[in-house]
């Protein structure tokens, strides 16, 4: 009786760790890349040049589409100002309004702080924790961020 449950566990175990690199595939199957998370805050950016600011918020908010919210990447949009307050989120109209400077990472990080202090006209990478849409568990987060004419528009990429 004993050995049948060994085997039993050892088969298990075996077609847990045959399916891992499979699942792990398909993973990253979901997930955006780098450089798609670029992509997705030129377009972004774009989008607010030749549309405007409120149709281009109205967009990113409530109609943004897979140009705007695909896989795990989606647009955020802060105001570059004490307190970062979010004005426009591709996944989760809740946070419009939000300080992102009291958006506190399991690190103690402050988000809107850490961008603030970071983010330039040419774009920059920065880390914190995020709750990743795809496994609900907060996970590593690097957001491309880009000041344009006083707000910071962003998309991220996590990383499991």
């Amino acid at each position: 009786m004993k050995n049948n449950i060994t085997v039993k566990i050892a088969l298990i175990v075996s077609v847990l760790l045959l399916a891992a690199p499979a699942f792990a595939d398909e993973q990253k199957k979901k997930r955006g890349t780098p450089a798609q998370a670029q992509a997705m805050v030129a377009k972004a950016v774009a989008l607010f040049e030749k549309e405007g600011m409120k149709a281009a918020f109205d967009r990113f908010t409530n109609r943004p589409g897979a140009e705007f919210n695909h896989l795990d990447l989606y647009i955020f949009v802060l105001r570059a100002e004490k307190g970062a307050r979010i004005v426009s989120h591709a996944q989760s109209r809740l946070l419009i309004g939000t300080n992102a400077s009291t958006l506190i990472d399991p690190g103690g990080l402050s988000i809107g702080r850490a961008i603030l202090d970071k983010v330039k006209p040419e774009g920059v990478w920065v880390d914190y924790g995020w709750k990743d849409p795809l496994t609900g568990k907060v996970a590593p987060k690097s957001s491309w961020v880009v000041l344009h004419k006083g707000y910071i528009f962003g998309c991220g990429v996590h990383k499991p």
